[in-house]
């Protein structure tokens, strides 16, 4: 654990050296493991995303404000599926390939997405496509990917294995702010 927090802070402090870093604390991510017997569904608001003007991102997030409809089923999810007491946070770092930020305007434009995920304490390659889009100052940004719960170590019980889904949607949105900084 020790290994993966020093590696996301380092990488958020070459984040910081950038000229112009892209910001928010208040990112969204959705998970969608649903099943035809079980609706789950979860979202987590408090996100915090930065994306340098080098294609540089790292995304961090409390595992434990995941909000879910029924309280029980948080409860269950905290203490038996992601076990957030032991594994709080979640980490996301990564490059876009050929990232400008010159080149984003209103229109929508697809970036190459490379990185590695940490959840439940285990660290896996991520590559997706990531959609981008300027609104003034802000950058809008939008991905959706699936994440299989065996590839993180997250265990479901055989009693329940029809009602939670065996690969995760995630859906990622988020609305960052430019930021000057000194190099």
């Amino acid at each position: 654990m020790k290994k993966y927090l020093f590696i996301f802070l380092i990488s958020w402090g070459c984040l910081g050296m950038a000229q112009t870093t892209f910001r928010t604390e208040t990112g969204e991510i959705q998970f969608d493991a649903s099943t035809p017997l079980e609706d789950i569904y979860a979202v987590n608001r408090k996100v915090n995303f930065a994306l340098t003007a080098k294609g540089e991102i790292a995304v961090l997030l409390l595992v434990k404000e995941f909000d879910f409809k029924r309280k029980l089923m948080q409860e269950h999810f905290n203490e038996n599926y992601i076990e957030s007491d032991k594994y709080p946070k979640a980490y996301l770092t990564g490059n876009l390939v050929n990232f400008d930020p010159d080149d984003i305007s209103e229109e929508s434009r697809t970036y190459a997405l490379n990185g590695d995920l940490t959840l439940h304490g285990v660290t896996r390659p991520i590559d997706t496509e990531l959609t981008i889009n300027r609104e003034g100052s802000f950058l809008l940004l939008q991905t959706e990917f699936p994440i299989k719960t065996e590839d993180h170590k997250i265990k479901v019980p055989r009693i329940l294995f029809k009602k939670v889904a065996k690969e995760v949607r995630v859906r990622v949105l988020a609305r960052l702010m430019e930021t000057k900084e000194a190099e």
